[in-house]
C-alpha cells in the first residue's frame, strides 16, 4: 500500500490496511490503497476535510470512505485530480451497522473541488449519508449494483457533471420525518440510466436548473409529496411515468422531451404548467385529478388520453382548465379522447389543435369560454363531447409508448436496507 497523507499528522494513522482520522482538520491524500479505508472518527463537534488528489483505493468487503463521526466532513477533489474507489462483491458485518456503500457516512457530508470522482460499486451503494448529502462541484462517474447518491435526510446539488448507471433508484432521500426526505437540484448536467426511479424524494423534490438526460426503468422524476420543477433541460426515456407526485405537480418552466411507455406527467392531486416548452409521446401524457395550464408549449403524442382528469383523491372533481398556451394534440387511432375529464373541462384562452376521432369527453360541464380551438383542421368554438363514446373495444388495442428501453424488474425499494 502506498498512499501518503499531508495535514495535521499526529492525527492520522496510517495503519495496516487503514488510515484513520482522529480529530479535525484537513488532509491530503494521494497514492494506492490496495486493500483498507480512509476512516474518520472525529469528535461529533469538528468539521474534517478530506482532499483527494489521485487516490486508487480498493476495499474488498467494506467502504473505501468510512465516516464514524464528525460534525460535517468536506470530500475535495483537487483540481485536475482523478480518484478511483472500487468495492468487491460483498460487505462486511461490524457491530449493529452494515456499511454498504463505498463512501459511507453518518455526518452530513459535502463534496467539492473541480477534480473527477469514479466509483464503481459491485455491491450494493456508491455514496450514502445518513444525514445530508451535498454536492456543490466536482465530475462524478458512478456504476452501482443499487443507490449512485443517497442522502437519508437530504440531498441537494448545486453544480457538477454526473454519469450514474445503477441497478435502483439513482439520487435519492428516503426520510418519512417531517422536513427531511426531500431532493434540491439547482444545477448540474446529469446522464443517468436507472433500472429505478431517476431523482426520488420521500416529500418533496425541487428541480430549479440543469441538464438531465435519464433513462428509467421506474419514473424519471418521483416524489411521494410533491415536485416543482422551475428551470431546465429535459430529456427523459421512461417505462414507466416520466414525472410522477403522489401530491402535487408544478411546473414553471423549462424544457421537457419525454418518451414513456406510461404517463408523461403525473400528479395524484394537481398539475399545474406555468410555462416550459414540452413534447410529449406517452400512453398518456397529463394525467391528474386537477389540471391546469396557464402557458407553455406543448405538443403531445398519446396512445390513452393526452390530457386526462380522473378522480385520484377523495371529495375533489377532477377539472381540467386552460387559461393560456399553445397546445398541439395528436391522438393515435382507436377509443382515446385528446382531452377527458371525468368531472369538467374549462377553456378560458390559449390555442388548443387536435387531431383526433374523439377531441372531448366529460363527464360534468364543458366550457369555452375564449381563446383558439381547431379540431381536425377547422376552427371551432364548440366542445362536442364523447361522453361513454370513442370506438369501444377497440381502445387499447394499439401498440404504444417506446416499447421500453432498460431491463426490466423492480427497484427493489427506495432506500439502502440493513440499517
Amino acid at each position: 500500500d502506498v498512499i501518503s497523507a499531508s495535514g495535521e499528522k499526529t492525527d492520522v494513522e496510517l495503519g495496516e490496511g487503514d488510515v484513520r482520522i482522529t480529530s479535525g482538520g484537513t488532509y491530503e491524500f494521494t497514492g494506492t490503497l490496495k486493500d483498507g479505508s480512509i476512516i474518520v472518527e472525529a469528535a461529533e463537534d469538528e468539521d474534517v476535510n478530506i482532499i483527494l488528489n489521485g487516490v486508487d483505493i480498493y476495499s474488498e468487503d467494506f467502504a473505501c470512505i468510512y465516516i464514524i463521526s464528525a460534525d460535517e466532513v468536506l470530500i475535495t477533489l483537487a483540481e485536475g485530480s482523478v480518484n478511483s474507489l472500487r468495492t468487491g462483491s460483498s460487505y462486511s458485518q461490524i457491530d449493529e451497522n452494515t456499511v454498504d456503500a463505498v463512501i459511507y457516512s453518518k455526518a452530513d457530508t459535502f463534496f467539492d473541488g473541480t477534480g473527477k470522482l469514479v466509483i464503481e460499486a459491485n455491491a450494493k451503494h456508491a455514496i450514502v449519508s445518513k444525514d445530508d448529502l451535498i454536492i456543490l462541484s466536482g465530475t462524478y462517474e458512478i456504476t452501482a449494483m443499487n443507490h449512485a447518491l443517497y442522502g437519508k435526510d437530504l440531498v441537494e446539488i448545486y453544480d457538477g457533471t454526473f454519469t450514474l448507471n445503477c441497478g435502483t433508484d439513482a439520487v435519492t432521500s428516503d426520510s418519512e420525518e417531517d422536513g427531511r426526505g426531500n431532493v434540491t437540484i439547482h444545477g448540474g448536467n446529469f446522464k443517468v440510466a436507472t433500472e429505478g426511479d431517476g431523482f426520488y424524494a420521500f416529500h418533496d423534490l425541487l428541480i430549479e436548473g440543469g441538464s438531465f438526460a435519464v433513462q428509467a426503468t421506474g419514473k424519471a422524476l418521483k416524489a411521494d409529496g410533491n415536485i416543482t420543477v422551475t428551470g431546465g433541460d429535459f430529456t427523459i426515456d421512461s417505462v414507466d411515468d416520466a414525472v410522477n407526485a403522489e401530491g402535487d405537480v408544478l411546473i414553471e418552466g423549462g424544457s421537457f422531451r419525454i418518451d414513456s411507455d406510461d404517463d408523461g406527467i403525473h400528479g395524484d392531486a394537481s398539475v399545474t404548467i406555468n410555462g416550459g416548452e414540452f413534447v410529449i409521446n406517452a400512453h398518456e401524457a397529463i394525467e391528474s385529478t386537477v389540471i391546469t395550464i396557464n402557458d407553455g408549449t406543448i405538443d403531445i403524442y398519446a396512445t390513452d388520453d393526452a390530457i386526462n382528469a380522473g378522480q385520484k383523491v377523495n371529495n375533489v372533481t377532477p377539472c381540467i382548465t386552460i387559461n393560456g398556451g399553445t397546445i398541439t394534440i395528436d391522438m393515435g387511432q382507436g377509443d382515446t379522447d385528446a382531452i377527458d375529464s371525468n368531472g369538467n373541462i374549462i377553456i378560458n384562452g390559449g390555442t388548443i389543435d387536435i387531431t383526433a376521432q374523439s377531441p372531448f369527453d366529460y363527464d360534468g360541464q364543458g366550457q369555452f369560454n375564449g381563446g383558439t380551438l381547431i379540431v381536425n383542421g377547422s376552427e371551432t368554438t364548440t366542445m362536442s363531447n364523447q361522453f361513454m363514446g370513442g370506438m369501444g373495444m377497440m381502445g387499447g388495442m394499439m401498440p404504444g409508448g417506446n416499447g421500453g428501453m432498460m431491463p426490466g424488474g423492480g427497484n427493489g425499494g427506495h432506500g439502502p436496507g440493513g440499517r
